[in-house]
């Protein structure tokens, strides 16, 4: 009899511990989840960052002493964002194989070159923005965000890591292009390809969002499109005011990410 009692202790301690080690996992595997949100939130800010310092930096190359000042505020905040991510990385433990210090080194090459042309500089900071949006992806999957058991979690984070930030980066190249052809006051036929080319794959990534993203933000989208559009096919964009330009775009990518840091704190509150 008290071997039978000792074995059925036994069990029920063994399936006790069992499930007490499943609900701690359980505990410790949502709580990296939600502390790899704010490795995102910076990663989405050093993306923005980035692409500004593109659009700039085209404009500065083709003759805009204005953005020289603005430039080199901007760096320092770009440098900034990435010693917080790499700070992040080392408090979490981050694999060395997905570090940002690689993507901060071709920033900083970047940033050594001289006597770049205004297509040179287009696309050694559209490489690197690729290279970025490339490890948010990786660091939105080792912290379970992109694999995460719940369906509406995953596919919410892929939207925020990916189609969102794919379509903020199509828009930075169409400001970068532009303000390189009012800058310098030529719109040639290499640059009306890659115009044309850029805003049919923003209408294409706005098609898979116009249910997810607020009626002002696709009108604002939408409007902006028909007139570089406008510009192109008229010939006009050459005319256009550069600071003009930066500020239209910059207004419509600042919202798109407004809204990836609102969902991501959404996401964040749910998950608590």
């Amino acid at each position: 009899m008290n071997i039978i009692l000792l074995l059925i202790t036994t069990c029920f301690a063994i399936i006790g511990l069992a499930l007490i080690r499943h609900t701690y996992a359980r505990t410790q595997a949502k709580q990296r989840t939600i502390d790899g949100i704010q490795g995102v939130n910076h990663f989405v800010e050093l993306i923005k960052l980035t692409q500004q310092h593109r659009g700039m930096h085209s404009g500065y190359l083709n003759g805009n002493t204005d953005f020289k000042s603005k430039l080199t505020a901007l760096e320092k905040t770009i440098q900034a964002e990435y010693e917080q991510l790499l700070n992040f990385e080392q408090k979490h433990r981050y694999p060395s194989q997905l570090s940002i210090q690689f993507t901060h080194k071709q920033w900083q090459r970047l940033l050594q070159k001289e006597d770049l042309q205004s297509s040179q500089s287009f696309q050694l900071h559209t490489s690197l923005i690729n290279r970025q949006l490339e490890a948010l992806w990786d660091l939105a999957d080792e912290f379970a965000l992109t694999t995460n058991r719940q369906q509406k979690v995953r596919l919410t984070s892929q939207q925020l890591v990916k189609t969102l930030p794919e379509l903020a980066e199509a828009i930075g190249q169409i400001r970068a292009l532009s303000i390189q052809v009012a800058s310098k006051q030529d719109l040639s036929s290499d640059k009306k390809l890659q115009l044309i080319f850029t805003l049919s794959k923003i209408s294409e990534h706005h098609s898979q969002l116009r249910q997810v993203l607020p009626t002002d933000s696709n009108q604002g989208l939408q409007a902006f499109v028909a007139d570089i559009k406008n510009s192109v096919e008229h010939d006009t964009l050459s005319q256009r005011d550069p600071d003009n330009l930066f500020q239209e775009a910059s207004q419509i990518i600042n919202q798109l990410f407004a809204f990836i840091n609102n969902r991501l704190h959404q996401l964040k509150e749910n998950l608590h």
